[in-house]
């Protein structure tokens, strides 16, 4: 499933940050996200990176991790639930059957849980480090946009030409 979600929004997000989908709200849900949130701005960030591919790949695992932990946690949710239906408690061999089953989703959702843990000491999270590195970009090469008025101009043409005579 992990990898599956993986494979999917990376298709998705080097389909948004190259341009060919633009990023609506309706091409930002294609993606696996889990409740994670991924934003027009997180896009548009992206597409400025110089980095993006590997920015792009880090963030489609983070997000397919997000998913799948969440998908774990509500069929947990359900197998509990499930097991406290009166007709289902009723039944040592369906309890017992819940149980081994809930044990087993338990050790998976630890295992991501630990895999999740190594991937952030490894690395910040993608999302943080990419509004970051372009809120610096932006610190550090601001485009400011100059109203043009032709009075001004035909000012600065007087003045320069009257310095010249």
């Amino acid at each position: 499933m992990l990898e599956t979600h993986t494979k999917t929004n990376t298709e998705q997000l080097m389909k948004l940050v190259s341009g060919t989908e633009k990023p609506t709200r309706a091409n930002l849900t294609k993606l696996k996200t889990g409740s994670l949130a991924v934003t027009q701005g997180v896009i548009q960030a992206l597409q400025r990176d110089l980095d993006r591919a590997a920015l792009t790949a880090r963030l489609a695992g983070e997000l397919a991790m997000s998913e799948t932990i969440e998908t774990a946690l509500l069929m947990r949710r359900m197998l509990i639930t499930g097991m406290s239906e009166p007709n289902a408690a009723a039944q040592s061999e369906a309890l017992a059957e819940g149980d081994r089953r809930i044990t087993a989703l338990d050790r998976e959702i630890n295992a991501l849980k630990n895999e999740m843990e190594l991937k952030q000491a490894l690395s910040r999270n993608s999302i943080l480090t990419i509004i970051e590195r372009d809120t610096q970009r932006i610190h550090a090469h601001p485009q400011k946009q100059v109203a043009d008025s032709q009075d001004a101009r035909f000012s600065q043409l007087e003045s320069s030409n009257q310095v010249r005579r």
